[in-house]
């Protein structure tokens, strides 16, 4: 037979340990329930490493010159506004730069590397989920130089949308879809446009 104090004791640990489970699992869930907009407030910064690849429309394009690609795509980004609007349009505006360096794999290995300039417009009506559009502006250098766009300066013009997931208040994860425009904008002689299909994904950090 167990001693009244032994049975006590064995009673108020287990108690104790359903207890501490229990914070356990209720602390994760309240850390997660959260408002987007809390983080995607009017003064915060959003740091992003994010990876590419893609490859020409093959609608818009019949040559085959550096077909497919793959990038890497660091990023800073600066909210500078409350977030506007109400229901599923509620959002608010992310405006900064990304490094831009893409590496074409076929038919011959050469790359392009500049920096652009960046505008996102965040959906903050979905909870967690953070529905985007985005454009990006740049310039930069190209070592492939075909006959149709003999120029090594290029321009960058490229829309995207996607999404992000926040798994924490700190920290989202990223994956979206993007149309890429190159071309020389008439500064050479011949200026043949290339147009890519591409996706992009990428884990960012938030400084509120």
């Amino acid at each position: 037979m167990v001693p009244e104090g032994r049975e006590r004791k064995s009673a108020g640990r287990r108690s104790a340990v359903l207890a501490a489970m229990l914070v356990a699992w209720l602390l994760p869930s309240t850390a997660l329930g959260f408002d987007a907009a809390d983080s995607l407030r009017k003064g915060a910064f959003v740091l992003s490493l994010q990876a590419g690849g893609g490859s020409l429309n093959q609608a818009l394009e019949e040559h085959d010159h550096g077909s497919w690609f793959v990038s890497f795509l660091p990023r800073l980004t600066y909210v500078p506004i409350d977030p506007i609007g109400s229901g599923w349009l509620r959002g608010t505006l992310e405006v900064g730069a990304e490094g831009w360096l893409q590496f074409f794999r076929e038919p011959v290995e050469t790359a392009a590397e500049g920096l652009k300039a960046v505008a996102r417009y965040d959906f903050l009506g979905f909870g967690r989920l953070v529905p985007y559009a985005e454009v990006l502006v740049g310039a930069g250098y190209k070592n492939f130089r075909p006959w149709d766009n003999p120029t090594s300066f290029t321009f960058v013009l490229e829309a995207g949308v996607g999404v992000s997931y926040m798994v924490t208040p700190s920290i989202a994860i990223t994956g979206g879809y993007r149309f890429q425009h190159l071309s020389n904008a008439g500064l050479g002689h011949r200026n043949r446009g290339y147009n890519y299909d591409g996706g992009v994904v990428g884990v960012s950090i938030l400084f509120p």
